[in-house]
């Protein structure tokens, strides 16, 4: 039997082209349609957000719903009976020792109660946390009607304020929640996930982009790039965002990671942005006609690799830029990185 031979990886050598292959490669990026970009940008995030809650269908028993009520007051709740409510749970030591949290006892796990219809002692909509999301990766939210869990999502976050409510115009809750998706030095990305009471279901109505942030000079991307969402008032959903976007300075392709400074500006702005509930399609829906903004430059502020949809939402804007000769230099450079990545892509 032959002995099989270990593949050397393709290494790739940066193109220097020519600016007429440059302003070529920027104008047809500029003619692609731009929604199927936008779809490839938000896939990701949509598929988390459409997906992160499980379906649950389980009556509490009255005797045991009283349980439940006891260990509200309490603040805990003893594995035995977690199991009885809530069905087959999986936390490790990092969710009931007592070292994490002092009013827990030995044997129980945190249990914390969210009453989403702003009653503490309605029991119509709310939520239970089973396990001290900060600490316990295997924390769980369970979500109620009445006696009946309906839904479950997992609780794990180091955010104190991550789960939060408002009242729909339809009368029922809405819940909001920080999703994070990466965090590092000078590089995060979070989304506000908002889901939906619909009677005897949780739905998904609205994933919007809460805060990103990716300085220069950076080895992640190509542009320094900054947008944070600010809830203003709930009902109806107002939202300010504010957001810049900018070119690092250097035409030095041999020191672009270490040289880099503060070059064209792309966009420094804020706008509000208002929504409203659209009951046909059960989804709270951005009203963007009057917004500074538009929905494929949002979707290029998210950390995935969608500089053509980046380069399609801006296009104007960066032609703009280039009539000035000495920032038309950083968007070239930036230009000749974004098609030798095209053209690694291409080769895979």
């Amino acid at each position: 039997m032959k002995k099989a031979q270990k593949v050397k990886p393709k290494e790739y050598k940066e193109i220097k082209y020519t600016e007429p292959q440059l302003i070529a490669f920027f104008d047809s990026v500029g003619k692609l349609p731009i929604q199927p970009l936008a779809d490839k940008a938000t896939f990701l995030a949509d598929s988390i957000f459409e997906n992160f809650t499980q379906p649950m269908n389980k009556i509490v028993s009255s005797a045991d719903f009283v349980s439940l009520k006891n260990c509200i007051r309490n603040g805990m709740i003893n594995t035995s009976t977690a199991k009885k409510i809530f069905g087959e749970i999986k936390f490790d030591s990092t969710c009931n020792a007592k070292t994490l949290f002092d009013s827990v006892k030995k044997g129980n796990v945190y249990l914390e109660y969210l009453p989403f219809d702003g009653h503490r002692n309605k029991f119509d909509e709310f939520g239970i946390l089973l396990g001290d999301a900060a600490h316990c990766d295997s924390s769980m939210l369970y979500f109620f009607k009445g006696n009946k869990i309906i839904a479950r999502q997992s609780g794990y976050s180091r955010y104190n304020d991550n789960i939060q409510y408002f009242k729909n115009v339809d009368g029922e809750s809405i819940i909001y929640r920080r999703f994070e998706f990466t965090r590092g030095s000078g590089i995060w990305w979070f989304n506000s996930f908002f889901y939906k009471y619909d009677g005897d279901r949780i739905i998904p109505v609205l994933n919007e982009l809460k805060n990103s942030n990716l300085l220069q000079p950076s080895p992640w991307g190509t542009r320094e790039l900054w947008l944070e969402s600010i809830i203003q008032t709930t009902n109806p959903l107002v939202i300010k965002v504010v957001y810049h976007q900018q070119f690092p300075d250097t035409t030095d392709y041999d020191h672009y990671v270490t040289d880099t400074k503060p070059g064209p500006m792309i966009a420094n702005d804020s706008t509000v942005i208002r929504y409203t509930w659209n009951a046909k399609t059960k989804k709270l829906e951005a009203q963007l006609e009057k917004a500074k903004i538009n929905r494929p430059q949002i979707l290029s502020y998210y950390l995935v690799d969608n500089e053509m949809l980046f380069i399609s939402a801006y296009h104007q804007r960066i032609k703009t830029i280039m009539l000035n000769k000495n920032r038309k230099k950083s968007v070239l450079h930036y230009l000749n990185i974004v098609k030798n990545q095209q053209n690694e892509l291409s080769e895979r």
